[in-house]
Order: C-alpha cells, then structure tokens, then sequence
C-alpha cells in the first residue's frame, strides 16, 4: 500500500525518486521538488510518514505512525543495502518535539537511519538521474555546502568538465585540510548508536585515497588480540576510501609486529578529519605464530536478526572477511613455514612502504615475510643505514613483486632507479 510521505533535507531529492519508484506519494513537496518531478499542483491529504535529515546529515529519521515506518526501513535497506537502522523509539524517550506537526497521531515512533559510504554514493546516482549531480554530492552537502553548490552550477554550462571538478574538490574540501592538519580523527560508529570516543592519530601519509596513521599506547589490553600494551607500543592502521576494512598493525617499542587487526565495517568515508565508517562487529585476527581466524560472526548475525542491517549487508561483510582470511593463510607477518622457501626479494626503505607493500601482496594472495632490520641492541641503527628491512617470497614470485614496487604510489625520493638491492 501507498504511504504518504512528506520529504526535507539534504536527500529530498535523491529519496523523493527513490520512493516514487517505490510507489508511493510524496505529499506537501518544496517548490523545487515540485518543479524537479512534474509533480501536480493538487489538495492533497496530509501525510503519514516525515522523514528529516538527523541534525549531523549523515542519515534520516523517519517519523509517523510506527506500523507505518516499517515498510519505509524496508524499502531504503532494499535499494540502499549499507543503510542502518541506529535506533526505533518513541516520544517518551525524544530530547525534541515536533511542535504539534504530528500531535494527531497515536502510535507516534521515529527511526534513525545512518547513510554510509555506498548508501550516499547510491543517492548521488539516483540524484544525478533526476539533475547534474557530482559524484560525493551527498557528502559535500555536509562538508562544504556552498562550494559544492557553485560547482553544480557551473557544470550546467561546463558538463565535460565534471570529471576534472570532481577531483578538485575532493583534493580542496576533504585532502588538502586533512594533510594541513597532519591529525587524523576516525569516526568508529557503532550501530547501537552510542557514542564512541573518535581514534585519533598522526598523519604519517596520504597516497591517493589512502591514509596511514600512527597511534601511541601506554597501558591497556588489545581486546581482539588478547595480548596486553606496553609502554611504547604504537599501531599503523590503513585506511582507505571505499573499502569494506581497516588493517591495524601493532607493534612493540622496538618495532617488533604483535599482530595484525583487519576492522570490518561499512565502506570508508574520509572527511577533512579523518574518516568514517560502521563497525560491523566482524574482525579478522592475526597473531605471530597462530592461524588468522575470523571472530564475532554471531554478533553480525544478531544485527541482521533485530532488524538493522540488511542480509545483503551481512553477505558483503562476511564475504569481505572470509576473503582477507583466506589471503592470510599460509602467510605469517613473522614467517612461519620452511625457510628455504623463500628467498630475498628487495628491499624496503621505511615502514610507510612496508605496510603499503604488505598490504598489496595480501591482496593479491602473494605469500611473502615483510622482515624488518631493526635491532634492539644497536637502536634501529641498520635501518638508518640499510633501511627498513626487505621482502621474503617464494622465488617464482620475484618479477611480479618488483613490478608492484614500481607501481606504488612512491614519492619520486622513495623510488631508486632499478632498485633491488641484496
């Protein structure tokens, strides 16, 4: 059955089609709207369902009769598969009012719903089909509003010009004050909706749409991987736009690897902070000298069970894990297995472009040691001297490795001609 639903925010414009498409009647439209879709100047009957951008944009609420709000979850999680439903309530529990917007009704409830990464990318499609739309429009909205408001006007004019202005204004709203700042704050959500202390570090680097932080320990315990912190103790985590994951590795004061943490989660967002994702409760685990495993899928399931992530969701995190996993067997951070079965490939210059390396050879199912020269004993001086240390494979994977080398994202600096050295 057709639901009245009256439509305000960022998304009016993206949501209004997705939901005509849908079947159902949008009521009370703005002008703009109304101009946008053709839709009839007529009387029409109120509406029974609102939905209203959350006061951090990042998604919607969607308020109405609470048998009603339902089959709208439905439909967004349907054709937005990463969109998450946070919280169901009732006004008893409300920090605001409606200020008697919806008084009439009786079995008054709200849904908050987060966007994530794929979500707002969809909306962004869905939007350009209706008007010229930039890619990460939704995400600019919340970002920069007015910048990204005078580039959708020029590409009236301009329109063979979208793909160049796209990546202007990726680089000048979210890279460029992201590298001025040189701190990166990670927006970890969880999907209860409870607010969780942002991760914050240091902004080693920024290659592309790849950032590598630092972060520094003093005491505590590594949950996931059940081994205490000691003073010194620091983590480089990987992040990337658009994937399904974060790499954690941790490591001793004296550059000795603990184990590896892969985070599974909704696509990354990076913003002019850091960055942004739901933590989907699904990690990976790697410990030197232990099989990597897979921990807390029942949790995944319970979230699908109660209702807030689509199965379509549940599938992509547990397919994403189940990938990594199989990547990482077979291939210890330390090295186990025979010796002879592996051979010196060439050598790393510093730890940047050890876990760039580490991480592009796990992806691509190429067994491999990443072995580091730090010494204790001499205070890391052969990695002055030396470098960072060097890369361990099989030899019949030598050609395809040094051919990667030459493909990361290296700082002219970084990249000795011909560089192999043994």
């Amino acid at each position: 059955m057709a639901t009245r639903l009256k439509i305000r925010g960022i998304y009016t414009t993206a949501l209004t089609r997705l939901f005509l498409e849908a079947g159902h009647v949008i009521v009370d439209p703005s002008p703009e709207v109304r101009e946008r879709f053709r839709l009839p100047l007529v009387e029409e009957d109120p509406f029974q369902v609102m939905i209203r951008d959350r006061l951090d944009h990042q998604g919607v609420e969607i308020i109405g009769e609470a048998d009603e709000i339902s089959p709208i979850v439905q439909v967004l999680q349907g054709r937005l598969p990463d969109a998450i439903l946070m919280e169901f309530s009732s006004p008893s529990t409300w920090e605001d009012s409606l200020e008697g917007e919806m008084e009439d009704f009786t079995d008054l409830a709200r849904a908050r719903m987060e966007f994530p990464g794929t979500a707002k990318k969809t909306l962004d499609e869905i939007r350009s089909a209706v008007i010229p739309t930039l890619s990460g429009h939704h995400r600019l909205r919340i970002i920069h509003p007015q910048l990204l408001k005078k580039t959708e006007r020029e590409l009236r004019d301009f329109p063979e010009k979208k793909e160049q202005r796209e990546r202007e204004i990726y680089y000048q709203a979210i890279l460029s004050p992201l590298v001025k700042d040189g701190l990166v704050k990670v927006e970890h959500v969880k999907v209860s909706g409870k607010p969780v202390r942002p991760r914050e570090g240091v902004l080693v680097d920024l290659r592309g749409d790849t950032l590598i932080m630092k972060r520094t320990f003093t005491q505590g315990h590594y949950d996931g991987l059940d081994l205490p912190i000691e003073p010194g103790d620091y983590c480089w985590s990987e992040i990337r736009e658009g994937t399904l994951f974060i790499k954690h590795a941790y490591f001793s004061r004296e550059g000795k690897l603990k184990g590896e943490y892969y985070n599974i989660n909704t696509a990354i967002e990076l913003y002019p902070h850091g960055a942004r994702y739901v933590d989907l409760e699904l990690d990976v685990i790697h410990r030197p000298g232990d099989p990597p495993f897979i921990e807390d899928r029942e949790r995944l399931a319970l979230l699908v069970q109660r209702g807030l992530i689509s199965s379509e969701l549940e599938r992509m995190a547990v397919e994403r894990a189940e990938e990594i996993l199989e990547r990482l067997q077979g291939r210890s951070p330390q090295g186990i297995g025979p010796a002879g079965e592996f051979k010196k490939i060439l050598v790393i210059d510093n730890a940047i472009e050890a876990q760039l390396m580490d991480s592009v050879l796990t992806e691509r199912n190429i067994p491999h040691r990443m072995k580091s020269y730090h010494d204790t004993a001499y205070d890391g001086i052969f990695q002055v001297q030396k470098g960072w240390g060097h890369v361990e494979a099989p030899p019949e994977y030598e050609e395809e490795i040094i051919a990667i080398r030459q493909e990361l994202p290296l700082k002219d600096e970084e990249r000795p001609p011909g560089d192999s050295r043994d």
